[in-house]
């Protein structure tokens, strides 16, 4: 299930990239953490966007597609194959907190960012119970709620702001941060626990209150 987080990220990107460019040179993107999955690259050709992605993970992320440029296995915070300043845009969909150095990370994406690029990242909000839940509770438990499918998370940062403190010390300028309930994407295989969950999203949305909002895009560009 697509999260809200995911979809602004998409648009964000597809905004970007739909821009007038005098030079008339094709963007390169950059995917951090793109595993084997196209699916964004996918939808943001779909909406039109032209341009070519490289990738980076720390497992083999290679795929074959006529977008798809380069690919490197290695970690957002060393990535020493890269060459600065090479990216008009960089995005990571759910990636950073599975990264224990965001300080590194945020120095790495400033380096391969041109000046004037934009990184769009979707996060978790840790201050959300869902998240507090997910951080605390047992092993056992989080892999039943992930059907085994979950990666190690580090949850490096308190919360957005401190997450978007680290990205500005490193020079980037935050532009956007946008955030969502979406308890209900956790929920939606269980039946009745599931209602309840968009119930409480409902209410979480209406009432205003981010803390308890788990759904977080965020957008910086670099000067």
């Amino acid at each position: 299930m697509q999260t809200p987080a995911e979809a602004h990220l998409i648009r964000r990107l597809c905004d970007f990239l739909l821009q007038d460019r005098r030079d008339g040179d094709v963007p390169l993107v950059l995917n951090i953490g793109a595993g084997r999955s196209i699916a964004i690259e996918s939808r943001l050709t779909g909406f039109g966007c032209r341009f070519f992605c490289d990738r980076v993970d720390v497992e083999a992320c290679g795929v074959a597609s006529p977008i798809v440029r380069r690919s490197w296995q290695c970690s957002v915070e060393d990535m020493k194959p890269i060459e600065s300043a090479r990216y008009e845009a960089v995005f990571a969909n759910y990636v950073l907190e599975h990264v224990s150095d965001l300080a590194g990370a945020a120095s790495e994406i400033f380096r391969v960012l041109k000046p004037g690029g934009i990184f769009v990242t979707s996060v978790p909000n840790l201050t959300a119970p869902e998240f507090v839940i997910a951080r605390y509770a047992p092993a056992r438990l989080q892999k039943v709620m992930t059907q085994g499918k979950g990666f190690h998370t580090c949850y490096a940062w308190n919360t957005v702001d401190n997450l978007a403190g680290i990205f500005s010390a490193r020079g980037l300028t935050v532009d956007e941060v946008r955030f969502w309930a979406f308890t209900q994407g956790y929920l939606w295989r269980y039946p009745v626990v599931n209602l309840l969950g968009r119930l409480y999203d409902r209410i979480v949305s209406a009432s205003g209150i981010k803390r308890l909002m788990g759904n977080v895009c965020m957008t910086l560009t670099k000067p």
